[in-house]
């Protein structure tokens, strides 16, 4: 087991800085790790035998995986800013996925019986179901980097928790329509009578959307309120924890969805608790810690999914693999220009250049390769069946993520919400030749100093990084006299990186003693109070 988790977590890394180093979406590389995983296993049986040794359950998945996924998610949004929102973000979230799995299961099967004769109904349906969430870890990271609409944002993340919710409640709705016909039983979905009785379907969906709401406020709240009375970072961070995984525990008792009452909590503790209740010190920590354990969670899934699927079954099921995918797209832009017609405020509608980025934006990953864990790990009638399934998520889970993740850059640039600036370009390369000039003159004056060049090779190079660095200047002074706000970004970088400096100092000193924590937080908190909108 020890080999194993090493093994995943040295492979996640390895892609994560390969992702920086390509300049590529993270996810694209874990999807790329999970297929060369796949390769790898067939020359490498002493591999497969130690990854093979991590099994996940389904009740296990839905109670360790999604949590952290989910919560860290939910824990960023701005709660003003999607309540602004809600009637497009829920618009979408909850009739869109709806219809959209509906729909896709109704196109798409048709078209998959031209393809292969013997497709069900059935496996259309799940997999919509499994395939009907969205996750724009991508494309949010990419409107982060770039001047992007912060409603825009909002809005895309915003509807990838709802639905996330949303969708793992039809999935288990889903589970128990078709488990006759494929024999399916997934434990940690399925009430004890297995109860499918049609008039029970709606009541019972209402009651765990509702009620998960209930349990995610009400555990959201009370954390918050604790962590407000507690001034301790480690316990702080550790009642972040209890709170995402306690709402989860609390909200599947009660038979509601554990799903939303973990994207709730998360909301209420990130706007309540974090904002109110947390010092600065903390606050940083459980951001740390969330991120360190949703990167984790998604180089898991990722690469376990892998060990799962046969490439060369994959490529013997690629039509049907594209036929469900662009089905899904089309679907999709049929959804988001219809949320679009029906918020009737102008103020609140959605811009016409976003609709194209929204459909688009719909990238399916890590909450699909969740539930595609769960049909590896639950019993299902023929092998046949559930190689299909597996291959039809999968390879609609990688064709999204490499298409669409890779391309949205593209795209945003298309419609004109990124304006590429030739100028920025140009001057950040100048800070940058500024630099390199100033290092080198540095480094030549050291070299006379310690007698390693003479006096004559060191006036004859000087002068030449004297004539250099004279140019760089005068093109900065040329570039900012035509472009003022060019000085935003070199004044930008450089109070972000003052900031931290100051953060860090009041810590070092509090460490070495020569500081009280008490002052040292406060000292912290006035540096993040004056990065706030509105102060200087």
């Amino acid at each position: 087991m020890s080999v194993s988790f090493v093994a995943i977590l040295v492979i996640a890394c390895g892609m994560a800085l390969l992702a920086k180093r390509l300049k590529l979406p993270y996810t694209v590389l874990l999807v790329v790790a999970g297929l060369a995983v796949s390769l790898l296993l067939d020359g490498a049986p002493g591999l497969r035998e130690h990854l093979e040794k991590i099994k996940l359950q389904p009740d296990l998945l839905l109670q360790l995986f999604l949590p952290i996924l989910l919560f860290e998610a939910a824990f960023h949004v701005d709660l003003k800013s999607f309540l602004n929102n809600r009637r497009a973000i829920l618009f979408l979230a909850i009739p869109g996925v709806i219809i959209g799995m509906v729909l896709t299961t109704a196109v798409f099967v048709p078209v998959a019986k031209l393809i292969r004769g013997d497709m069900m109904w059935q496996v259309g349906l799940i997999t919509a179901a499994m395939l009907a969430a969205t996750d724009p870890i991508s494309v949010v990271a990419l409107f982060k980097e770039f001047t992007v609409s912060k409603r825009l944002g909002i809005i895309i993340e915003g509807e990838s928790l709802i639905n996330d919710g949303i969708a793992v409640v039809l999935f288990g709705v889903v589970v128990k329509i078709t488990a006759d016909s494929l024999g399916l039983t997934i434990p940690a979905l399925h009430d004890q009578d297995g109860n499918v009785q049609a008039l029970h379907v709606l009541g019972n969906f209402l009651r765990e959307v509702f009620l998960g709401t209930a349990v995610g406020v009400a555990v959201g709240l009370a954390m918050s309120y604790l962590t407000s009375k507690v001034n301790d970072h480690l316990i702080e961070v550790a009642l972040t924890a209890i709170a995402a995984y306690g709402s989860n525990v609390a909200a599947m008792q009660l038979h509601a969805s554990g799903v939303i009452a973990v994207v709730v909590c998360g909301m209420m503790v990130g706007n309540v608790g974090a904002k109110h209740g947390m010092s600065p010190t903390t606050r940083e920590a459980v951001f740390s810690f969330w991120e360190f354990a949703a990167f984790t969670a998604n180089s898991f899934v990722f690469i376990l999914i892998g060990l799962e699927i046969k490439i060369a079954e994959l490529w013997a099921d690629a039509g049907l693999i594209v036929a469900f995918f662009v089905i899904m797209i089309l679907v999709r832009s049929v959804t988001v220009f219809g949320v679009h017609s029906l918020v009737r405020r102008e103020d609140l509608r959605l811009k016409k250049p976003w609709l194209s980025v929204i459909t688009w934006s719909g990238v399916r990953g890590s909450l699909s390769m969740v539930m595609a864990m769960m049909l590896v790990a639950s019993d299902i009638k023929g092998e046949t069946t559930r190689d299909l399934i597996l291959n039809l998520v999968f390879g609609v889970v990688l064709l999204s993520i490499l298409l669409q993740g890779t391309t949205i850059e593209w795209l945003l640039k298309r419609v004109g919400l990124i304006v590429e600036s030739r100028e920025e370009t140009e001057y950040e390369m100048a800070l940058a030749r500024r630099q390199a000039i100033r290092y080198l003159m540095d480094d030549l004056e050291d070299a006379e100093k310690k007698g390693t060049l003479s006096h004559e090779t060191f006036e004859i190079l000087h002068d030449r990084l004297v004539e250099r660095r004279k140019a760089n200047d005068k093109r900065i002074a040329e570039m900012l006299e035509h472009t003022p706000t060019l000085n935003d970004l070199e004044l930008k970088m450089h109070a972000t990186h003052l900031r931290a400096l100051e953060k860090q100092v009041y810590r070092d000193l509090e460490k070495e003693g020569d500081l009280d924590y008490e002052s040292m937080e406060s000292l912290v908190r006035n540096v993040v109070e004056r990065n706030r909108p509105g102060n200087g």
